[in-house]
């Protein structure tokens, strides 16, 4: 009986832990949305009100019809879209060749890869401005797009470089003899059988481009053109700091990637835990 016992109190302490770390991880989303929900007096009220008895959905009205979150959110999508299309096709090609091409330094290529995007935005966003400036990117969203993708492709190209090193050589080998080139073995048959790994990586880089906030704070400077990040956290005023228009754009800003990671959850899992499989 002692091992049975044992293996239940490891089991109802993993659990334990889950339920824990689930609450730990989303209690600061609930807590905005109940912020989101109550009225200025009851955010400002001492003792604090936690749940409020009159809750209200005026500040999400004045939020989506009175302001350009709307404006913002779309922004956001356009914006993280187009990184995540261009760090997914330009990572590809990369993963795939320190993946499958034997060349001495493969695994030296990834850390330098991984080292690049350990650089604090800090350091580079100054040059960067500059040269933008002189291309005349700043305020267009291409030098965004150029932006993110040198900032996380490197990201991309560990995740989906250890997935396709878990796709079999036997079917490029089939496919070589079949007459396929190396370029439609990629896009025909190692895309196609790595589309968890693509998913993983397409969906981290798409929340890192939607929480992004210093590169676009500094190289967008029209308000209609600003991402929800920047554009939310221009709200305050110089003497006024609004708390529930704040909590509520925020908790509509949240929405989007909630609903992405819920869709995609089983994809990422199996992506993220592929080489480790392996």
């Amino acid at each position: 009986m002692k091992p049975t016992v044992n293996r239940f109190n490891i089991q109802a302490g993993f659990y334990l832990l889950v339920i824990f770390l689930v609450v730990l991880f989303f209690f600061p989303i609930v807590w905005i949305f109940l912020t989101s929900i109550k009225t200025t007096g009851d955010i400002y009220a001492w003792p604090p009100v936690y749940i409020s008895n009159n809750p209200t959905l005026q500040n999400y009205k004045v939020v989506l019809l009175e302001s350009n979150l709307g404006r913002f959110i779309l922004n956001s999508i356009f914006v993280s879209s187009l990184s995540t299309l261009s760090v997914v096709f330009f990572g590809a090609f990369a993963s795939y060749g320190i993946a499958r091409v034997n060349f001495k330094g493969s695994n030296i290529v990834l850390v330098f890869f991984l080292s690049m995007s350990m650089f604090p935005q800090l350091a580079i966003v100054p040059s960067l401005f500059l040269w933008f400036r002189r291309l005349g990117l700043i305020n267009n969203y291409l030098g965004l797009v150029i932006a993110y993708t040198g900032l996380f492709l490197p990201i991309a190209v560990w995740i989906m470089s250890t997935y396709f090193r878990t796709i079999p050589r036997d079917i490029e080998e089939s496919a070589k003899i079949d007459g396929c080139t190396g370029i439609r073995i990629l896009w025909h048959i190692i895309v196609p059988l790595s589309i968890p790994g693509l998913v993983t990586a397409g969906l981290i880089v798409f929340i890192f481009t939607w929480n992004e906030f210093f590169i676009v704070l500094v190289l967008i400077s029209k308000n209609l053109l600003r991402t929800a990040t920047v554009g939310i956290a221009l709200y305050p005023g110089e003497y006024a700091f609004p708390w529930e228009l704040i909590t509520t754009a925020t908790f509509l800003a949240i929405l989007p990637l909630l609903f992405l990671t819920f869709i995609f959850q089983k994809q990422m899992i199996s992506g993220l835990t592929a080489g480790a499989i392996k």
